[in-house]
Parts: structure tokens; sequence; C-alpha cells
């Protein structure tokens, strides 16, 4: 904790890569990951023939051994439900850099993917 190794150019690379891969592989639907120093958030969805959990192991995995991040164990997950809107969940990501006083607006943070989500998420 309190470290910044995920907002950096070079690990988001990383990241932004390997989750494209997952998207074109099938292995997962990516709408919106936001990295921030020390944690990440995602809105993201696995097919019925995956597990969340296994998904986001092997990623943190592959992650882990190209840009060395030291990962917490296991994730937090939250299931948006029926009378959740989407568009909030992705709106309330795309704030964290701003609550947490790493830009002035969300616009101005570099680590989202995909980079078009700062337009949607608004």
């Amino acid at each position: 904790r309190r470290v910044n190794q995920l907002a950096t150019p070079d690990t988001f690379a990383v990241i932004a890569d390997s989750i494209a891969h997952n998207v074109v592989a099938g292995k997962l639907w990516a709408h919106l990951v936001l990295a921030m120093p020390d944690h990440l958030h995602a809105l993201l969805a696995v097919p019925a023939t995956e597990t969340l959990a296994d998904v986001v192991r092997n990623w943190k995995r592959f992650v882990a051994k190209k840009a060395g991040v030291k990962w917490q164990d296991g994730f937090f997950d939250h299931r948006l439900r029926s009378n959740e809107s989407f568009e909030e969940k992705a709106h309330y990501i795309r704030m964290n850099p701003v609550r947490a006083s790493l830009a002035t607006q969300p616009e101005a943070w570099p680590y989202v993917w995909p980079a078009h989500a700062v337009a949607t998420a608004r």
C-alpha cells in the first residue's frame, strides 16, 4: 500500500496490453480499467466458461511477471445489481484520481483503458 506500482507509463502499458489481449482471447470483457498508484478499479465481465477469480488470478500473475508488480492476495469484487447504473459506476471509477487529488479532472488521468473511456464515463 501507498507505493506507486501501477500508475506509471511502463507498468500501465503492460496492464493495458494484457487487458486487450484477454479481451481479444475472449477471456474477459473489459469496459473500463483505471490504475491508481496502489490499486486498480475495473468494470469487467467474464464468460460463463470462466470464473472471475481464475481470470483475475491469471491476469495478476502475468502482470507480476512482466512488470514486477507485487499484488495483494485476492481482490474485492462488487456485482452490479439491476438497480445500479453501469454509467454511475463508471463515473465513480473515473473520479477516483480527482477525489485522491491526483488529477484536477478525470480527463487528465492517463492510466485508463480504453483511452476513450474518459469521454464515455462522465
